[in-house]
């Protein structure tokens, strides 16, 4: 008897699973349909396209199988590819009277072009007005208490010839994100996030966040990225005008990104055998310059982010200068560069006395022996700095592309060197430049190389001969005062050293060459 009555608990148990199956197999096309349906309503900008649902009655889940997102402004290609996810009840929740959802998505990829970042960028919906909730509410009626990502790759991709960043083997793990509303800069919820950049660098991210912050979640988290290529970059760069060819970059410390509060401190950088170069070109658009001006201003005056570096590392790298507005474009650059920045900070710090240091040594056009001490006070309005420059025996010849712009001659031989103290306090430039040209040679139209000096004036055409004579004759060894306002004082201190340097170089080396020589033609 007692045999029986298993078989038959036994039969009724299989027979209720049958019929649970066929059951979740005739709802599963149904339920398909309405939640691709409620998902595309609550969405703006996109579209989803769900291939298979599978409803699972015992346990209360779902998998969605293999299904797409698409942009509507740029639907081809789609900008993700979801093999699966499964949402179910999060059990350990229900021990503390939680109903809550267990979303995991395996290997889903997201594919962004240049052409999707554009129309993202018109589009002037909100992301937290995207539905992108609503959606996933859509999907399962509990909210996501839990998220899981693993095996994700992320892929933006430009048109021509740039190789596409990518980023693999991603897992991403969010729990407690339905938490209470917490306090301001309180973070409830852990985060974590691994991921390989290009095949090479890894990407480790791990901390806390508020995901019900107002109007967007907060988080705070220590950050480790180590040996990225700069060329993975390229489709980054090049909108800023930076080429780059080669390079390592590290870097570790903390990120706050939250409604109140941006920051990025970080520990260490450093930048290894990077081949970087700004190129300055020309721009039908009028004001863009000013407005680029503008902003970069803000990043010392009221920053949208606010960045230290405790220790910026920089070695056997060469940094360059190139100039497509000039004629003939010309380019400067410092060849195996070890810099040691220290303190760095975008923003005033509390502490007045924290002063921020830099130390370089670098080969100037490759040959001229350089090195550049220098410091920087942040202030509320500007940055105050000190640098002290010595470039020694550079070989002029590689700087004939800039004397061909600024005055239409170029050099046989010759050594320049190149010696500087400049302060700038308040907003006032003060302090020295002495430029020293030795054995410089001329070539003559008709014949070998003459003395730089008199012979000169035989070496090129007459009327700017005789600007160019003059002029090196003055800077042969001239020690010369550069003192005066900034032009804009609240720039960013980059754009501060670099206008400083430029009046340096072409001020106080070549004063009025490119005036004098186009009277002259």
């Amino acid at each position: 008897m007692g045999r029986r009555r298993w078989r038959w608990l036994l039969g009724t148990l299989g027979l209720i699973c049958v019929l649970a199956f066929v059951a979740a197999r005739l709802v599963d096309e149904p339920l398909r349909r309405h939640v691709e349906a409620g998902m595309n309503a609550s969405l703006k900008g996109y579209k989803v396209r769900l291939g298979k649902l599978r409803f699972h009655p015992l346990g209360g889940s779902l998998d969605l199988i293999d299904w797409t997102i698409v942009q509507d402004a740029q639907p081809d290609p789609p900008v993700a590819y979801i093999p699966r996810l499964h949402a179910s009840v999060q059990w350990l929740a229900l021990l503390h009277g939680q109903v809550v959802a267990d979303f995991r998505f395996d290997q889903p990829r997201l594919y962004l072009d240049f052409r999707h970042v554009k129309a993202e960028a018109r589009d002037r919906t909100p992301i937290k007005e995207r539905g992108w909730q609503d959606a996933a509410l859509a999907i399962y009626p509990f909210e996501v208490n839990l998220l899981r990502i693993e095996g994700g790759d992320i892929t933006y991709a430009e048109q021509g010839p740039l190789e596409p960043l990518r980023i693999a083997n991603l897992d991403f793990r969010a729990e407690n994100i339905r938490n209470i509303h917490s306090r301001d800069r309180t973070y409830p919820s852990d985060v974590r996030l691994d991921a390989t950049i290009q095949d090479s660098a890894h990407l480790r991210v791990d901390g806390k966040a508020d995901f019900l912050a107002e109007p967007y979640a907060g988080m705070k988290a220590t950050i480790a990225l180590d040996g990225l290529r700069l060329d993975c970059l390229k489709p980054i760069l090049h909108h800023y005008d930076l080429s780059v060819r080669r390079g390592t970059l590290s870097a570790h410390g903390e990120i706050e990104y939250a409604p109140k509060v941006q920051r990025v401190d970080l520990a260490t950088v450093t930048l290894e055998r990077a081949d970087l170069e700004y190129v300055k070109r020309r721009t039908a658009q009028a004001g863009i310059t000013e407005s680029a001006a503008k902003g970069a201003a803000k990043v010392t005056q009221r920053p949208a982010v606010v960045a230290t570096a405790e220790r910026v590392q920089i070695t056997r790298s060469r940094l360059a200068y190139a100039d497509e507005t000039a004629d003939p474009h010309y380019r400067l650059f410092v060849a195996d560069c070890d810099a040691t920045l220290r303190n760095f900070s975008n923003v005033r710090t509390p502490d007045a006395a924290s002063v921020g240091t830099a130390h370089v040594h670098a080969k100037f056009m490759g040959s001229g022996d350089t090195t550049m001490h220098a410091t920087f006070r942040p202030r509320e309005h500007r940055t105050d700095f000190d640098i002290a420059l010595r470039i020694d025996d550079t070989d002029m010849r590689a700087l004939n592309d800039l004397w061909r712009a600024y005055g239409k001659f170029d050099v046989a031989r010759g050594r320049f060197s190149l010696y500087s103290e400049l302060a700038v306090t308040r907003g006032e430039m003060d302090g020295y430049v002495k430029p020293i040209f030795a054995d410089v040679a001329i070539p003559a139209d008709d014949g070998p190389p003459k003395a730089f000096g008199g012979k000169v004036r035989a070496a090129v055409t007459a009327g700017v001969a005789t600007i160019f004579r003059n002029q090196f004759r003055q800077q042969i060894a001239t020690k010369t005062r550069l003192s005066g306002p900034l032009e804009n004082p609240k720039v960013s201190v980059w754009q501060a050293v670099g206008g400083v340097l430029r009046n340096a170089f072409f001020k106080a080396i070549l004063p009025g060459l490119e005036h004098d020589a186009k009277s002259a033609e």
